[in-house]
């Protein structure tokens, strides 16, 4: 799909939100979502089932940006799949711009509205992302922008990754809620960018600014909003604040300060910014491409011949922050909820295997027979995930079971020598090399002292085995990599 096309008339602009705009005030109103049916086990709830639902986001979109932030910390990517439009809608919506053939790959449809319609034949309002899809019928079945990710904390617990983060503790519930709505309804600025007169404008800039003030102050002694570990407003916060670095302080005129001017928030997004799954799922060029590019925002802001802007600097969100010194808890971002107990104990041989079958084998297979790019990235993050929990008990531990060899090693030790060499490369699974994970790098070495063990694999041997089985479209020159 094109990024440049026409420039057209303020009429798009009005056209394209008609149904929030009242039309007594000018002011454009939250839109009322119809597919608002909860998560549960009653007979009127959306069914908890692995498998069964697909997440649909858009990168430039603050909300679904919440979303799959959520869903890819607590690791639910395991049994909810991704699916991403691109960032500029056409006249009938959202598209699959970015897919082969513009189609969803699961959903197989090339507009959302499609999976709106599946879901409601009479309805005729404005498809939005997020949303989420029942894969097997193709209908949208949950809409609600603010609320997908406190269900996705709330209600998906049993399908949460191993040592899952905690985003919404019992003791701060309140101030969570309470924190998440301010943001919500104040960090607001759509009120300046979508105003349709000087004086809602003026309204807005005026409570824009001064949340973002009670919120540089509260930032002043606390690393993220509600303490010393991320939360869900944390999420709700971050999203509006990297749009505000990127797009709004220019594109919507709430350009009193830059984000940069405040220093308790600057520092706070990046250190977000630097997190895993914050990092993964901000996207950007495409962030600033959405604002600057719709063909109805290009209407309201006067882009006539479709130019993006040539800042900010982005490569100062990977600077250091220090922030680190205001928590109590300076070594973790996330609390980890102590009673939800691991499926796997960690305490037999059996148990073990059956966990790297589950943590590292599984993800492996499935990233190798994925054939489009979010299968691909969704299996990969769950291996990376593995990594990382398998370093952190290696820390404290010899070998996965203690201080003796187990078979549950033996196999560990194949896995990761076949990553290193063969699924680095031809999986794409290049995320990281197991030696860049301090404790597995010394575990690995360990084992490699055992001839046994460095004797019960030839890599060699199964790196060319595995680049000469590749089809001749996979590997056209029969290439074998000898790193």
């Amino acid at each position: 799909m094109s990024y440049i096309v026409p420039f057209q008339s303020v009429s798009l602009f009005e056209n394209t939100f008609k149904k929030q705009i009242n039309k007594n005030t000018g002011k454009i109103e939250n839109r009322k979502f119809v597919f608002d049916k909860l998560f549960g086990d009653k007979e009127d709830n959306l069914p908890i089932e692995a498998d069964r639902y697909r997440l649909i986001w858009m990168p430039g979109c603050p909300h679904s940006n919440k979303a799959v932030i959520t869903l890819r910390l607590l690791g639910l990517d395991r049994v909810i799949s991704i699916g991403e439009c691109g960032v500029l809608r056409d006249p009938r919506g959202w598209v699959f711009s970015e897919d082969i053939g513009e189609v969803d790959p699961v959903l197989k449809i090339h507009y959302l509205d499609d999976a709106y319609l599946k879901g409601d034949p009479t309805f005729t309002g404005r498809s939005t992302v997020p949303a989420i899809v029942e894969e097997a019928s193709g209908k949208v079945v949950q809409n609600d922008p603010i609320n997908i990710p406190k269900y996705f904390v709330r209600d998906w617990k049993r399908f949460r990754k191993e040592n899952a983060p905690d985003l919404y503790p019992e003791d701060l519930k309140g101030e969570i809620d309470e924190w998440s709505d301010f943001i919500n309804h104040e960090v607001n600025a759509y009120g300046c960018g979508f105003a349709l007169d000087q004086q809602t404008y003026d309204e807005w800039f005026e409570r824009y600014f001064a949340s973002l003030d009670k919120l540089e102050e509260r930032l002043s002694d606390k690393r993220f909003v509600n303490g010393d570990h991320i939360t869900l407003s944390d999420i709700h916060l971050y999203v509006a604040l990297i749009r505000f670095h990127i797009n709004y302080h220019l594109v919507f005129g709430v350009n009193k300060k830059r984000l940069e001017d405040y220093p308790n928030l600057w520092g706070y997004t990046r250190d977000l910014y630097q997190t895993e799954a914050f990092y993964e799922f901000t996207k950007l060029e495409w962030i600033k491409k959405h604002y600057q590019l719709s063909p109805h925002m290009r209407a309201k802001l006067g882009n006539v011949y479709g130019l993006i802007a040539t800042g900010p600097d982005n490569s100062k969100l990977l600077s250091l922050t220090g922030r680190e010194r205001l928590s109590s808890d300076p070594d973790n971002k996330f609390v980890y909820e102590t009673n939800n107990e691991s499926i796997y104990e960690h305490k037999d041989v059996k148990d073990e295997i059956e966990y790297l079958k589950f943590a590292l084998i599984e993800p492996i297979e499935r990233a190798a027979r994925a054939t489009y790019q979010n299968e691909l990235e969704r299996w990969a993050h769950l291996e990376a995930d593995a990594f990382k929990e398998i370093d952190k008990r290696l820390k404290e531990k010899r070998y996965l079971l203690g201080d003796d060899i187990t078979e549950a090693d033996e196999l560990l030790y194949k896995i990761l020598k076949r990553h290193d060499h063969i699924y680095y490369y031809i999986y794409k699974l290049n995320f990281a090399k197991s030696f860049d994970h301090p404790n597995i790098k010394r575990y690995t070495e360990d084992l490699e002292s055992i001839d046994r063990i460095k004797g019960s694999i030839d890599i060699r041997k199964e790196t060319e085995e595995a680049y000469k089985a590749l089809d001749d479209d996979r590997n056209p020159y029969h290439i074998i990599f000898r790193g």
